[in-house]
């Protein structure tokens, strides 16, 4: 470790330090403010804390914004190895605990139960793992267990933006499974149809599937639609 952080210090102490927040990774929106979410710095650097303070300065704290990352992290711009360096080796430091494989993924958009209410405790209880590791790997840093995997590269740059294209949601449920919570659902049902809806509360016969893999909560669809196809069970008649 003694030898690695003189490397590193070599190389990365010419790097100044920015104000404000620029990289916008494990950042979220608080009104008008970006600021950093509780998911930057909710796990452990893999080098003892007192060198990573050593080498990249002051630790990032949840939900601020008054300072930006020190550029050491990742540079400023983001430097892809500088911040590979700083996921691998200091990820809380530097606010990067998001990025990491245990927590690189999402929730699922219905869980059993609510991960917002998910303990620590809950998360390390033998009782609780297997669900919470299917419905909420992102809070309990459960993402890199079980099978489930993305099959196409980059899913998860830009906070998972993908995951949220309206455009792209054929490619996501195929490819992006694991980073868009979509692992371990039951339903090889084609998606609701997205053509203007008519008028009633529909119960279509893939809504049980459909409902499970967060059609009621999803943004994509309007209400006019779930009503449509699933208004029962989605609550809306």
């Amino acid at each position: 470790e003694d030898m690695l952080l003189f490397i590193l210090l070599s190389t990365v102490l010419v790097i100044g330090t920015e104000a404000a927040i620029t990289d916008l990774n494990c950042t979220h929106r608080v009104g008008a403010d970006i600021k950093y979410a509780e998911s930057a710095v909710n796990c452990r650097n893999k080098m003892s804390d007192a060198n990573c303070q050593l080498i990249y300065g002051n630790a990032v704290k949840a939900n601020t914004n008054d300072a930006d990352r020190d550029a050491k992290c990742a540079g400023n711009p983001v430097n892809p190895q500088l911040l590979h360096t700083a996921i691998s080796i200091c990820p809380k430091q530097c606010g990067y605990c998001c990025l990491t494989p245990a927590f690189n993924c999402q929730n699922k958009p219905r869980p059993r139960y609510p991960c917002s209410s998910v303990t620590q405790d809950m998360c390390e209880s033998n009782a609780w793992r297997d669900i919470l590791a299917e419905d909420c790997p992102k809070t309990c840093g459960l993402c890199d267990s079980g099978s489930c995997i993305d099959e196409a590269p980059g899913c998860n740059l830009d906070n998972a933006l993908i995951c949220q294209s309206k455009n792209l949601q054929s490619f996501v449920q195929k490819y992006c499974k694991k980073t868009c919570g979509l692992c371990n659902t039951a339903s090889t049902a084609a998606p609701p149809p997205t053509g203007a809806p008519g008028v009633g509360c529909g119960t279509n016969s893939n809504c049980v599937n459909w409902v499970r893999n967060g059609f009621c909560s999803s943004t994509f669809y309007t209400e006019a639609h779930k009503r449509q196809y699933c208004g029962r069970l989605c609550g809306l008649c």
